[in-house]
């Protein structure tokens, strides 16, 4: 099973790398969030992990498989009968103004496939909350923190729709 979504995010990529990354503050912009929890408690690293406590969910535990500073990472977590990718990635806007991020979700496996399909809608949600509250959270603390990016107030997106949306 595969989720993709993409969102446009007016602030810049080294700005939304840097929320991004502070994973264990996920829960105060993301709604569906209940923690995250590095196992060291540090940033993330390759090797490291993360214990994700979404609402609706079951808990589910993460390691760092690949990290790429300012592009994009990729988690792999694993079960009875199941293996699952969570992948982000992360780029300048084609109109030069902004960070796409880009977020796929995968599951494979006999019981991944099956725990898929009985959670898609609430998968799909969460993981669009997740994209929208990070733009919500980078647009408003970019404009606090360099009022200049745009000249005035906070950044906004420069010819798309500033929601998380499924990629057709």
């Amino acid at each position: 099973m595969h989720q993709h979504l993409e969102v446009r995010i007016g602030a810049c990529p080294d700005y939304v790398w840097a929320v991004l990354t502070d994973v264990a503050r996920w829960p105060d912009w993301s709604p569906s969030l209940r923690a995250v929890e590095p196992f060291d408690g540090g940033p993330l690293v390759v090797g490291g992990g993360v214990r994700v406590r979404q609402r609706h969910l079951p808990d589910r535990d993460w390691r760092v498989t690949e990290l790429r500073p300012h592009r994009g990472f990729t988690w792999h977590g694993t079960g009875l009968g199941s293996a699952s990718s969570f992948r982000v990635r992360l780029g300048r806007s084609a109109q030069g103004r902004g960070t796409d991020v880009v977020a796929d979700l995968d599951r494979s496996g006999w019981m991944g496939s099956m725990l898929g399909a009985m959670t898609a809608s609430t998968s799909s949600a969460h993981l669009g909350d997740l994209l929208e509250g990070l733009r919500r959270r980078c647009e408003a603390g970019q404009g606090r923190a360099d009022r200049r990016w745009t000249g005035e107030g906070a950044p906004t997106p420069v010819g798309v729709a500033s929601e998380a949306r499924p990629r057709a």
